[in-house]
């Protein structure tokens, strides 16, 4: 199902550039497919006995989408991890998910390839099509199955609702591991039959403003965090030629608002809101409306069957507030779990969010915050427990404690404090390396403090963070 409409975009569009690599070669539609045939024809086969899974994990975003597309050609379903995972997860990974095959960084592409895949089944619309790690993940990774239909749905969705279409260029420059760079930018552009131009995430943004400057992208997408990057290297001199600039996943404040519509001055602006389990996309919000003001995003999208719980009165921040709670046919089947099943939604097939929201005005959400403690750090969740989790295991720690400090460009990053056994003095250093190869960068903390003594509340009990999740970052 989903490589069958690709294969009409292909048709469509076969001679039009569908993908530009960082290094700034251009690849057709025509060409990808060829490529694609390529690397399809060497997979395991179906089998309608389940799921054929294949582990994805690469670093080059090229690579990273034509094996994803070579998996939905050969009908089996890529499991898109990280290039950032740490070796101890992913072995972990490969020891339970046991994947029918692995597509790594070694893997050849060789363009104009005319090796033809076999014809496969197609998938059903409820079958398992994409599995993606959360973008909270620290430790035990949890594995978002998402159908088909899902996959199919979000594309379309985000393309038309961003007004894709031929001509346009897509510029995805957040990893191809995240739901935002490979749904929200590279598959929304294929199915619109637009083009999608990958950077690096190790790239300067300066080869983004480049291309900006030279006319050879109009749609930039990315989180907050990473546009105050960007602003870091902006000679304040406009970018008339972008028509959409697309944010999100985080407090965006103000000033960034201000000075995103200063540096794209002729571009609609859009405050974007989703989730990985929602297949990402779950509404938008123009500027002019208010979006990203005091967590304003908008009418869920008409496909998402949506209701507001009721949540305990501590944690009701606002008149209507609750809990979110998400059924239809965009939303995952639910977490892998080490027995081959799914989890994660209830009885009546809902799945319970963790964030907190109220109405804002007629069937409008505003997001309010979250029931856990979990906050983002340049536009990527951390799950400060399971950073506590990985510190108590290390021999010479007895207590530890994880949370979000104000950041000038990543809006927040985690901090830990760390209690020694009697009579140990820590290295910091030491800790921070040995952490290393467990936490993934983005959750590996900036500080480490070592204290008898941990922060706490007028309650008495231990704080973690800062009252308001909205709150810009100082």
């Amino acid at each position: 199902m989903i490589w069958e409409y690709l294969l009409e975009r292909v048709h469509a569009h076969r001679n039009e550039v569908a993908v530009i690599e960082h290094g700034g070669s251009s690849w057709t539609f025509g060409r990808l497919a060829e490529q694609v045939d390529a690397i399809a024809i060497n997979l395991p086969p179906a089998d309608s006995g389940g799921p054929v899974r294949v582990m994805v994990r690469q670093l080059e975003p090229l690579k990273t989408l034509v094996s994803v597309l070579a998996c939905w050609r050969a009908r089996c379903v890529p499991v898109v991890l990280r290039g950032s995972m740490p070796e101890e997860q992913v072995a972990d990974l490969v020891r339970w998910l046991r994947p029918a095959g692995v597509l790594a960084d070694d893997f050849p592409i060789q363009p104009g390839s005319q090796k033809k895949g076999t014809t496969r089944s197609r998938f059903g619309p409820r079958d398992e099509g994409l599995v993606i790690c959360t973008s909270g993940t620290t430790g035990p990774p949890k594995l978002v199955a998402l159908p088909a239909e899902s996959v199919c749905l979000n594309a379309a969705a985000i393309g038309s609702s961003l007004g894709l279409a031929p001509g346009d260029v897509v510029a995805v420059n957040t990893p191809l591991g995240y739901m935002y760079g490979l749904m929200g930018g590279c598959m929304a552009a294929l199915w619109a039959g637009a083009t999608s131009r990958l950077f690096s995430p190790q790239d300067p943004l300066t080869q983004l403003q480049s291309a900006l400057r030279a006319g050879q992208v109009n749609v930039v997408q990315g989180p907050p965090s990473l546009f105050r990057l960007f602003m870091a290297y902006w000679n304040r001199e406009p970018f008339s030629g972008v028509r959409l600039v697309t944010t999100g996943g985080e407090p965006l404040g103000q000033e960034l608002r201000s000075l995103l519509r200063e540096a794209f001055p002729e571009a609609r602006h859009l405050f974007l809101y989703g989730m990985t389990e929602a297949g990402p996309r779950l509404s938008h919000l123009d500027f002019q409306a208010g979006g990203g003001l005091d967590g304003r995003v908008g009418k869920l999208y008409p496909h998402v069957e949506w209701r507001i719980d009721p949540v305990p009165e501590s944690q009701q921040l606002a008149p209507s507030a609750g809990r979110l709670a998400l059924r239809g046919p965009s939303m995952f089947l639910g977490y892998i779990t080490q027995t081959g099943g799914y989890s994660g939604l209830n009885a009546e097939g809902f799945f319970e969010t963790n964030d907190l929201v109220s109405l804002d005005g007629a069937d409008s959400i505003r997001f309010l915050g979250r029931t856990d403690r979990v906050f983002r750090s340049g536009g990527r969740l951390v799950n400060p427990e399971a950073v506590e989790r990985v510190l108590l295991q290390h021999p010479c720690v007895q207590g530890a404690n994880c949370f979000p400090e104000a950041h000038p460009i990543l809006g927040l990053v985690p901090v830990a404090e760390v209690e020694a056994d009697q009579g140990t003095r820590l290295e910091p250093g030491a800790i921070l390396e040995w952490c290393r190869h467990r936490i993934e960068g983005h959750a590996l903390p900036r500080r480490i403090i070592q204290t008898s003594n941990f922060r706490v509340g007028e309650s008495g009990k231990r704080r973690h963070g800062p009252v308001d999740p909205l709150a810009p970052p100082g």
